[in-house]
């Protein structure tokens, strides 16, 4: 198997969820909105899993302000500001590399919104190459969307590697399909009984690079 590693972004590489509750505690203040608004804000986005259309279109009807496309776009500039990947990832990313791993970041998103996550965090400097949903056309969980982040690195998923994320359905059931070995990031969740199991799980990305690196040492 070529050492390929290709990972998710949001609440893998980077703390998605704790971003998006600043963003929420922020844009309660903003317009006068209580405890109770941002606890439903934090359950509607449902973990950035639900379409940003819809959700800001939700937003929109319950609390009556601007056009959910004009949140939109402020949601899009400030969510990057927001997100933070720890020194020690970009150090275990790093480390990856040197091993001679080539490191990739598939993910569902607008582009700008992930691209300016992955550059303010200083990920660009750490991955071969990203693929993001709404800059090729294409959203996990589809084979293709994968494949582009391979060619991105110069190599062919016939080659094999690693599909690494913490979602069961996009990274997991989307790697496994695309041909890969899987990595479960479970963030301390169960893995839900209706599918496969991935072929590692873990609590953490930290734990994901250390099982790659012993992978390849045979550990």
């Amino acid at each position: 198997m070529q050492r390929l590693a290709l990972f998710d972004l949001d609440n893998t590489l980077v703390d998605r969820s704790e971003a998006f509750r600043r963003w929420a505690v922020e844009f309660c203040a903003d317009h006068g909105l209580s405890e109770e608004a941002l606890a439903w804000l934090i359950t509607t986005d449902q973990n950035g899993s639900v379409p940003r259309d819809w959700f800001f279109g939700e937003v929109t009807d319950r609390f009556g302000l601007a056009p959910g496309d004009t949140m939109w776009g402020q949601y899009r500039r400030r969510m990057p500001e927001l997100v933070t990947c720890p020194e020690e990832v970009l150090g275990a990313l790093t480390l990856l590399r040197d091993d001679g791993w080539t490191v990739a970041i598939v993910t569902n998103g607008q582009a700008d919104n992930q691209l300016g996550k992955i550059r303010r965090t200083g990920l660009d400097r750490c991955v071969d190459a990203w693929a993001i949903s709404g800059q090729v056309g294409i959203r996990k969980p589809a084979r293709e969307i994968f494949e582009v982040a391979a060619r991105g690195c110069g190599l062919d998923l016939r080659g094999g590697g690693w599909a690494i994320g913490d979602s069961p359905v996009l990274d997991v059931e989307g790697g496994r399909a695309a041909g890969l070995a899987t990595l479960w990031v479970s963030r301390g969740k169960d893995w839900p009984a209706t599918l496969a199991p991935p072929d590692r799980t873990v609590t953490d990305v930290l734990a994901a690079v250390q099982v790659l690196r012993d992978e390849d040492t045979g550990r």
